[in-house]
């Protein structure tokens, strides 16, 4: 008799585990060089452009569930890929090493701002880092764009929807969000 080959969990990936290391390491550096928001886009250049630890489906998928999840998206977005890549442990370092290491230096510069709390180049320079961080952002979205319109020209429309409504004639978000997500989900329900 044969016996069956065991059948690997929809969360486990067939390559080799990440290095604890080098998780930890990842986050530590985005935390500490992602000034100004853009920290989705950081991490999919880094876990799925650059190291391939999670395929783009994946993450998309990730990053959608810590929209809609309650509290800070990023950190929704650091547990869940903590915690597929290396487990609970691996959730809890990935969301300790970026939010520890800049809040130290959050501190730092805080006690060292009111020395330097006048210099316009460095005003500047921060400016420059927010603006940055908005393109990659706008980058990511454009991304997602392309992925939705191959899936069906539907998902471009509830876009176009939301940002009408929220953006332009300044409905309320949550009412919004609400009605087109299952308008969403009636689409997506009908699709073969």
């Amino acid at each position: 008799m044969e016996q069956a080959e065991p059948a690997i969990p929809p969360n486990e990936s067939a390559q080799a585990p990440v290095p604890f290391a080098d998780l930890v390491l990842l986050f530590t550096r985005i935390g500490l060089t992602s000034f100004g928001g853009g920290l989705s886009a950081w991490l999919y250049r880094e876990v799925v452009g650059k190291r391939h630890w999670m395929k783009d489906d994946d993450f998309l998928g990730a990053l959608t569930m810590s929209q809609v999840l309650p509290g800070a998206n990023v950190i929704n977005l650091s547990i869940y890929i903590g915690h597929r890549l290396r487990g609970g442990l691996g959730a809890a370092a990935a969301v300790s090493a970026l939010l520890l290491p800049p809040m130290v230096v959050a501190i730092l510069i805080t006690i060292g701002f009111q020395r330097v709390g006048d210099i316009a180049w460095l005003h500047n320079f921060l400016e420059g880092i927010a603006a940055a961080a908005m393109g990659m952002t706008i980058a990511m979205g454009l991304r997602s764009g392309r992925r939705a319109l191959a899936n069906g020209r539907w998902s471009v429309g509830i876009i176009a929807a939301v940002f009408v409504a929220i953006g332009v004639l300044r409905w309320p978000l949550i009412p919004v969000v609400l009605v087109l997500s299952f308008v969403s989900l009636m689409f997506a329900r009908g699709r073969p």
